[in-house]
């Protein structure tokens, strides 16, 4: 027990610490407790793009730019808002202009200044020769120096012209972090404890086991609504499940979707589906003797029947992806597009053309660490073995044994981080910037050459005809099988409100959390 005569006797301030003591005594605001499949082995945002990477940076972090998720919900389209910008303007088609927010307080106590900006946009970080991390370039690798006007105003300056700026602003890799902070901790520090201007901060992270936040009270969009958020690892879904049901958890993730299904009716507790603006994709080592021929992986492609996988894994409302796409892309969606359609007969000929002689095709997953990624791959295997493709699966414990030389096919999620084609899938995950191509997977010319005159177009007409271009030698080369698109089914309890974005994102602030 605490007591003054303990605290005199210790040598302690007492006038200084039973302030501090009284203030956490009298916080009502609940704890808010999460059963995650996993956590990310490190806090450094861009080494924490991921499915369960991305839930802590949301929160830990601002970008200057935010996109209105529910407000795209609710009315479609596509909406921003200022954020720790109040104003975004273009100068000229190679520079933009950002105006920050007065008064927003870093978690370090710093206040936000341009200096901040300067740090996480900085080319070791985001466009110079040498990055700590493929994904500074993938959004900000067109930057060519990103400068201060004063202590509120930051210039942006381009190689190209750029029509997502602001959608980039807003989305993966925008996070302002702390420039004090990183000039004393650098990237150790990142790793372990980051700082930013988020609604939450790191209290404290065990690897493979934990993750508490903290409120930051002073945060500038209003105090947030749960004084801790805690992130407990729980690999298995049913014991996630379980433990909701005993009341040692408030909100599961990942589940399947006959596990949501169970709340159905239930006064206390419900499952919610959110279909994701991601895909699961099977990508070839095109390297590998087995998939080096195109003919071979179209015929791997033509022999699994979308809509039968599909069903089988997310229920009748299934709709299937003909390419990397989603309909957010507005007017640049091809709705018409057919991709890879089920053809057995197509796919034996191709199989036969592509001098397929019956070799064993190694794939290799980390199991459970993808949403229905085990059973998805099972069916595959299946509907191969229909065309007479012999595969053998193989397990790896985590997603970098995943990638280890060895294996002809592997999964990857592939995000629309914004929604234009510059935001995710072809123009992303499969482009000479990301980890496919930098790892040697796939190392096409057209599909390069098409991506870099989509990267530096304008016009909507040119941009449409480039982007579907490119969808054409997605298809002919077949670096990979698209499988579907995501959907994330969790559980909580009903006076928990909350709303899920259709990507990893947890908003946790004040506008998006509440308990009844």
């Amino acid at each position: 027990m605490v007591t003054r005569r303990n605290l005199l006797a210790a040598g302690l301030a007492a006038p200084a610490f039973l302030p501090g003591l009284a203030r956490a005594q009298a916080d009502t605001r609940p704890v808010l407790r999460i059963a995650v499949q996993a956590l990310p082995p490190t806090l450094e945002p861009f080494e924490a793009i991921s499915n369960v990477g991305l839930r802590h940076t949301y929160n830990v972090f601002d970008t200057l730019w935010r996109r209105d998720f529910n407000r795209e919900a609710a009315e479609g389209g596509q909406h921003l808002l200022p954020h720790l910008a109040t104003s975004l303007r273009q100068r000229d088609p190679l520079t933009w202009e950002a105006r920050l927010r007065d008064g927003v307080r870093m978690h370090d106590g710093s206040v936000l200044s341009a200096e901040d900006v300067l740090s996480t946009f900085s080319p070791e970080r985001m466009y110079g020769k040498e990055v700590q991390h493929h994904e500074g370039r993938v959004n900000f690798g067109h930057l060519t120096a990103v400068e201060a006007e004063g202590r509120d105003t930051v210039v942006f300056r381009t190689a190209t012209p750029d029509v997502a700026m602001p959608q980039r602003l807003a989305s993966y890799g925008g996070w302002i972090h702390s420039a004090k902070f990183y000039k004393e901790q650098g990237l150790a520090g990142m790793r372990q404890k980051p700082v930013g201007s988020g609604p939450y901060r790191i209290a404290s992270f065990q690897r493979n086991q934990r993750l508490v936040l903290e409120s930051h009270d002073e945060y500038w969009m209003g105090r947030p609504a749960a004084r801790q958020i805690i992130l407990i690892a729980v690999p298995e879904a049913s014991t996630r499940l379980a433990g909701l049901h005993a009341g040692d958890f408030d909100l599961v993730t990942n589940l399947l979707p006959e596990q949501a299904e169970t709340f159905r009716g239930s006064p206390t507790l419900e499952g919610v589906e959110i279909v994701l603006d991601l895909a699961h994709i099977l990508y070839y080592d095109t390297r590998n003797p087995v998939v080096r021929d195109a003919r071979v992986r179209r015929g791997l492609n033509h022999a699994v029947d979308m809509e039968t996988l599909g069903k089988s894994l997310w229920g009748p409302n299934f709709q299937r992806m003909a390419a990397l796409q989603t309909p957010a892309f507005g007017d640049y969606y091809d709705a018409g597009r057919r991709g890879h359609v089920y053809d057995p007969d197509l796919a034996r000929r191709l199989l036969k053309e592509g001098g397929y002689k019956g070799e064993e095709i190694v794939i290799r997953i980390a199991p459970g660490y993808y949403l229905q990624m085990d059973l998805a791959v099972q069916v595959v295997q299946q509907m191969w073995e229909a065309v007479g493709v012999r595969s053998r699966l193989e397990a790896a414990e985590n997603v970098a044994q995943v990638i280890r030389p060895g294996a002809d096919v592997r999964p990857i999620s592939v995000s629309f981080r914004f929604p234009d084609p510059l935001g995710g899938g072809l123009m992303v995950n499969l482009s000479k910037d990301y980890s496919t191509q930098k790892a040697g997977f796939w190392q096409p010319v057209k599909f390069n050459a098409i991506s870099d005159e989509l990267k530096l177009a304008t016009d909507p007409a040119e941009r449409k005809r480039l982007w579907l271009a490119l969808m054409d030698e997605y298809e002919a080369e077949a670096p990979a099988l698209t499988l579907y698109q995501v959907r994330e089914y969790f559980a909580k309890r009903r006076d928990v409100k909350w709303n899920h974005y259709p990507l990893y994102y947890m908003d946790f602030r004040p506008f998006n959390l509440s308990f009844a």
